[in-house]
């Protein structure tokens, strides 16, 4: 993945409660680091709230991280967030983490979300709006499968 590719990132600050006693960055962290992205480009996206991004109805699905190069305390880490492909029900989000210092990349990541209704506990089709939001801010049609 190159950072070009991505229209959205937010920075995070190494915090000392992410690191391990190796002294580098855990490797659970990266998931909150991915997570900071997610909802940020929602935030941004959706002109939503500081503090609730549940107003969309998503869970994440599944989860992957690889691992590139380790993290220090005090580092700024770039995480660059977008939308690879949209379902009806589900879309795949791609995470790019860099290190803003020296520019290596630090992780990749993605993340398949769905939209749940939470009353029936049951997945259901994204809403329109936000099917149409983030197609037209990725620039990438919504498939209908």
């Amino acid at each position: 993945m190159k950072q070009s590719e991505f229209k959205f990132s937010v920075d995070v600050r190494v915090r000392f409660s992410d690191m391990d006693s190796l002294g580098h960055v855990n490797n659970a962290a990266y998931v909150s680091y991915f997570e900071e992205g997610r909802v940020h480009y929602f935030r941004k996206l959706f002109d939503l709230p500081r503090d609730d991004t549940s107003a969309l109805g998503l869970i994440v699905l599944d989860m992957h991280c690889t691992y590139k190069s380790p993290a220090f305390y005090g580092e700024i880490l770039r995480v660059y967030t977008k939308v690879n492909w949209l379902k009806n029900k589900s879309f795949e989000m791609a995470y790019l983490i860099i290190d803003t210092d020296t520019g290596r990349t630090v992780a990749e990541g993605s993340s398949i979300l769905v939209a749940y209704d939470y009353s029936t506990r049951e997945t259901m089709e994204i809403a329109a709006n936000v099917r149409e939001k983030i197609s037209s801010f990725e620039g990438i049609p919504p498939r209908r499968d």
